[in-house]
């Protein structure tokens, strides 16, 4: 029963059924307040990250002749820094940056926490306990300073920048992805589809990663915008800490941190990467709440 060209699963007009459902989902997740508030803010940083970039034209690490933490202009409308760097290409850099890193970190996490919560829900024994032995080991340390270690003894040999709190974010995002996947393991491997799979013939992989895998993706839907923000915050407070990305580039922490020290005279500094991390946080905790909803047809027929 192993998969083939002719499976109707990758038939064309099974993936165009896929795409449609897709996109059905997307536009009930619109209609309702919360929903259109998520989508929304996301699609205007989404825009602001990419088109900033290529319409304005400025370099974010260039030193302009224009005066030090100008208020915003016409020239510069989020106004420069303290040693006259555009703050409206510094922002979207910094964005971009932030996200591109905090979800890559937190997907390299969850492909390695789901594999290891289903291998151990799923084998059980004693590779259940090996492998949840460590990860509460990983939970006996506040997240944080796993992630100021990971970076300090990784910015000896990498250097300071992406790599590392990229590395240190996902190290953060395993463990609770992989109790997360072991305890949906854990829930469906009794289930009658199961045992009917294994009347078939299937394979214990195929069950696994074909069956099992697809009735447990409702909860990594619902946790991933959450996890994100995780993400966000964790490389927020390193990059406020100085553990971050390298001077010049940029990202919102490292934004904050700069700014931090010209508040009192310049507030504009500090208000562009606190107005994007707080519409991000905001867009991305609506969407877990929205997507909770769609997923539970308990919350859903009472909604």
């Amino acid at each position: 029963m192993s998969a083939s060209v002719g499976d109707p699963l990758f038939a064309p007009e099974v993936r165009s059924t896929a795409l449609k459902s897709f996109l059905k989902e997307i536009r009930a997740v619109g209609k309702t307040p919360r929903g259109f508030i998520s989508l929304f803010g996301l699609t205007t940083l989404l825009l602001f990250g990419t088109l900033v970039p290529l319409l304005w034209g400025t370099d974010p690490n260039w030193i302009e002749n224009v005066p030090k933490n100008q208020s915003p202009s016409w020239e510069h409308p989020m106004g420069t820094d303290h040693i006259s760097r555009d703050l409206l290409a510094r922002n979207a850099s910094g964005l971009g940056r932030t996200v591109i890193v905090g979800v890559g970190a937190v997907v390299a996490g969850w492909i390695v926490g789901i594999a290891l919560g289903y291998l151990a829900g799923w084998r059980g024994g004693l590779t259940d306990i090996l492998i949840m032995r460590g990860v509460d080991t990983l939970l006996a340390f506040p997240g944080i300073l796993i992630a100021i270690l990971v970076v300090t003894i990784l910015g000896d040999y990498l250097g300071r920048g992406v790599v590392p709190l990229g590395i240190a974010i996902a190290i953060y995002s395993v463990d609770e992805m992989a109790r997360l996947a072991r305890a949906g393991v854990l829930r469906e491997r009794e289930r009658d589809y199961v045992t009917a799979a294994r009347c078939l013939g299937a394979t214990e992989r195929r069950i696994l990663w074909r069956h099992v895998s697809v009735n447990t993706f409702g909860a990594f839907a619902v946790a991933l915008p959450l996890a994100v923000v995780a993400s966000v915050l964790t490389m927020a407070a390193l990059n406020y800490l100085g553990l971050g990305t390298a001077p010049p580039n940029a990202t919102l922490g490292q934004l904050l941190l700069d700014g931090g020290r010209y508040t009192r005279f310049a507030p504009h500094y500090v208000l562009g990467p606190i107005a994007l991390i707080a519409i991000l946080l905001l867009s991305l905790n609506f969407l877990s709440d929205v997507l909770a909803e769609r997923l539970d047809p308990i919350r859903r027929r009472d909604s």
